[in-house]
């Protein structure tokens, strides 16, 4: 049985899901004023992701690499994260909490770390394309 958007958002605790416009803007990907700015949109399938790991951190604990939940989390300082310049960081993620909590993983974070299990809208991402000759 399908359910309505509604029933479905008032599942999920802790996000916001919100319809999608056309028109996004950021700079550098810096987050503004969070009360100025319209939540980010999670499509259907990452919110199904968004909800998984939470109840699955939830159900067995945050989670950690060889914790023996057999997930492996991948995390990385900002350091050594390869991709913040492209936007993908914990502080994008719909699991980032504050400065240094994960809402679904063990580690102590920071906003411009990842994790291969980040669930990060895309407008907050910028990939160029560079068209082959």
């Amino acid at each position: 049985m399908s359910q309505t958007w509604g029933e479905y958002k008032g599942q999920v605790k802790g996000f916001i899901f919100e319809q999608k416009e056309d028109s996004h803007s950021h700079k550098e990907h810096e987050l503004e004023d969070p009360t100025s700015q319209k939540p980010p949109y999670y499509p259907p399938a990452e919110k199904e992701f968004i909800s998984a790991m939470q109840t699955i951190a939830n159900r067995f604990g945050k989670l950690a690499d060889n914790d023996g939940n057999g997930i492996w989390v991948g995390y990385v300082d900002k350091k050594n994260n390869d991709n913040y310049k492209i936007g993908i960081y914990c502080e994008h993620c719909a699991h980032y909490a504050s400065e240094n909590v994960c809402k679904i993983i063990k580690a102590k974070i920071e906003p411009g770390g990842y994790c291969r299990l980040a669930a990060i809208p895309s407008e907050y991402v910028t990939i160029s394309k560079k068209k082959n000759k």
